[in-house]
């Protein structure tokens, strides 16, 4: 089916367009088309897909057109628009208390008003966990009093989280729609739109951003639809095998706009395109607008005076340590050291005439103008040398008013060059406060039904620690990232913990960002030190894979603060944790049982056999896999008895090779090895997994 406008204009028929205007923040209730739209596709998520319950779920993944698309649909429509983003803290209430003191409580009773919710990713960072559950059961209550449904849109985890709060509170079985990327046709049709919208920008000198775009698009029309399709097909053509599709992310497409809008010659747009094409795409684009920068800014400098060696004038380093400092609140970066004192002035006025309509930066001059730009920026402040900057990116990033960015991974791992085309790969050793980012960056590209885990390994006589981000697919293809880390830096997660393995017994973990903690199994962190920064802890299975419901936590040290509630348990979910004084409270129904002592080659096998079994991760279909060159590593085998024990394993068929990849068999575990997968986790071994293990060859 066909879930278009005209799908949303049937659904809310009847509706009072005529809404009076709100003081709230973030209600719109006057919402107006945008020009350069360019509509994606929906569709009804397979099972979720009754249309007759009271609340509609519309996800997606970062960066993909959820606000977007909720203007679009409340500006045909007419229905109200929330965004959640500008919106108050959600609690119980907040539905009703917006309907009333916006004068549509009446309105909606009598079916003459619609509503949709947006950001709802976003507003969950700032609720606690009852206050987002009550802000639910306020939805629904809404829902049920109304003619027509409550749309809520969001990020696809919170959205899953969502649904299975509805269900379980409210007896809500809510479809699910997925925002489709932009297949071919719609990417092609976004980059004209917003060419024509780019024609008729104005900065705050009321002067066109691009004066020739317009004159040119009429003059050469066909030029720029062949080169606007040379560079899609080409970027899909890129981005195909690992399943990226940065053809169908409308950030990206606005970078492909400004690229093109920039150049002055259409005659030669097809070949810039095409240079773009040969790089890193992403730092290719962007590299193009700050280099067009960097030449404006020497032609108004050399219209006042001439200087010396032009090309070190507003290099892309140095706009983007402008840029994230002034987005950043520091003071801006020292003048170019080679320019002379009567140099200084003009260059000054220059910056300071260009800065603030620079296309990365929003109309204000205050905001990135789109989540790529946004990345290229953070990107680069991280990886800065001056430490004052890498620590205001690393707050910006991971602060709850900016969800993470899914094009940060791809910035970070190919450092912009003086070059365009050029890639490097990302440094031998990144810092491992930034694990944590990177991580949620994958994680927020994910579409829904994908698998994505981290795992992070302290490396035998090394002071490192290896990294893997694992993404299995849809369609069961599957990727790694790697990455090395310093084992000496502090490994900072966020407020919501998923599918996290974590092995580093002389390493700090630090989770949580002061309020509530959510750790959705599975989840196993064993450190040095392990740091809760948060008042309380829940407890959760994700949503896609409940068979795997352990949360385990182990350290030699824990800081956390002394009032710390005791932890809440959603079921099916299991906490266990192993610490000195884990025996206390609030951790005394939690805490690992005492193991019996072992003879020394027992002792050794189990641990080999749980090291192996805990680092399978859940693939993309639910089998539990990994590369075989993981399992096969000496770190992980560590000695003759872990070689042995990997063999044992083979030859019963509880583990198998297909491809690059190890398959665990749970089931041969069971019945071969007297052991389920979170029996061994626990530590709950059996007298038949001790026979198992004492005939090694």
């Amino acid at each position: 089916m066909d879930y278009s406008t005209t799908f949303w204009i049937s659904t809310f028929a009847g509706i009072n367009k005529q809404l009076p205007a709100s003081a709230l923040p973030g209600w719109n209730l006057t919402c107006t088309q945008e020009e350069s739209y360019v509509a994606t596709d929906l569709s009804l998520r397979e099972g979720y897909d009754d249309l007759t319950q009271r609340v509609w779920l519309i996800g997606a993944p970062g960066a993909v057109g959820k606000s977007t698309l909720a203007n679009e649909i409340c500006a045909a429509t007419g229905a109200a628009y929330l965004n959640l983003a500008e919106a108050a803290t959600v609690a119980g209430n907040y539905m009703v208390g917006g309907l009333v003191r916006n004068s549509l409580w009446d309105q909606w009773t009598a079916g003459k008003t619609a509503v949709l919710i947006d950001a709802l990713d976003e507003a969950r960072l700032r609720a606690t966990q009852s206050g987002f559950e009550d802000f639910l059961s306020d939805i629904a209550l809404v829902a049920r009093s109304g003619k027509f449904p409550v749309v809520v849109l969001g990020r696809v985890g919170i959205i899953e989280e969502a649904w299975m709060i509805l269900n379980e509170k409210e007896s809500i079985n809510a479809p699910i729609f997925d925002i489709e990327l932009f297949n071919v046709e719609q990417a092609e049709n976004f980059v004209m739109a917003r060419l024509v919208k780019l024609s008729k920008q104005k900065n705050f000198q009321e002067k066109f951003d691009y004066p020739d775009l317009a004159g040119s698009l009429s003059t050469h029309t066909t030029i720029y639809k062949q080169a606007i399709t040379r560079i899609v097909v080409g970027l899909q053509s890129i981005s195909a095998y690992d399943g990226n599709r940065f053809f169908g992310y409308a950030p990206v497409l606005d970078a492909v706009a400004k690229v093109v809008a920039s150049q002055n010659n259409p005659a030669r747009i097809g070949e810039e395109m095409q240079r773009i094409l040969e790089g890193a795409v992403l730092n290719s684009l962007t590299s193009e607008i700050l280099r067009r920068e960097s030449g404006k800014l020497v032609t108004q400098v050399n219209s006042a005076v001439s200087i010396a060696k032009p090309e070190l004038l507003y290099t892309p380093e140095e706009q983007l340590s402008r840029i994230a400092r002034k987005l950043l609140h520091l003071n801006p970066p020292p003048l170019p050291s080679h320019l002379k004192q009567a140099e200084v002035s003009a260059y000054e006025q220059a910056v300071n005439n260009l800065l603030p309509q620079h296309p990365f930066l929003n109309g204000s001059g205050t905001a990135p103008s789109s989540a790529v730009f946004s990345a290229c920026i953070v990107s680069a402040a991280l990886k800065s040398n001056h430490v004052d900057l890498v620590r205001a990116a690393e707050r910006y990033a991971s602060t709850g008013q900016n969800t993470p960015n899914p094009f940060l991974y791809d910035f970070y791992k190919t450092p912009h060059n003086e070059e365009v085309g050029t890639e490097q790969s990302v440094a031998q050793v990144i810092p491992t406060e930034h694990i944590g980012l990177l991580f949620e960056s994958v994680l927020a590209k994910a579409s829904p039904r994908d698998t994505v885990r981290l795992s992070i390994e302290a490396e035998e006589a090394e002071d490192n620690l290896s990294v893997e981000i694992f993404v299995g697919r849809q369609d069961t293809t599957f990727s790694s990232i790697e990455l090395k880390a310093s084992s000496t830096g502090t490994i900072r997660l966020g407020r919501r913990v998923s599918g996290v393995s974590i092995d580093a017994e002389s390493t700090t973990v630090e989770i949580g960002n002061g309020d509530q903690l959510e750790l959705i199994a599975p989840v196993s962190i064993s450190a040095g030190t392990l740091k809760l920064v948060c008042s309380q802890v829940i407890v959760k299975t994700d949503s896609h894979n409940t068979s795997e419901n352990l949360v385990l936590l182990e350290t030699q040290v824990l800081d956390a603060d002394a009032a710390l509630s005791a932890p809440s348990i959603r079921q099916p979910a299991r906490l266990q944790v192993t610490w000195q004084g884990s025996d206390a409270y609030p951790w005394t129904n939690f805490a690992s049982p005492s193991v019996p002592d072992e003879d020394p080659r027992t002792s050794d096998a189990l641990r080999t056999l749980r090291r192996l079994v805990m680092a399978f991760r859940s693939h993309s279909k639910g089998r539990l896999a990994r590369f075989q060159d993981k399992i096969e590593h000496a770190r992980m085998l560590k000695g003759s008895i872990g070689e042995a024990v990997l063999r044992k394993l083979i030859t019963d068929g509880v583990l198998t090779l297909e491809g690059s990849m190890y398959y665990l068999e749970p089931d041969r575990l069971g019945s071969i090895a007297g052991a389920s997968f979170s029996d061994i986790k626990l530590k709950n071994y059996s007298p038949a997994t001790r026979t198992y293990l004492q005939d090694l060859d």
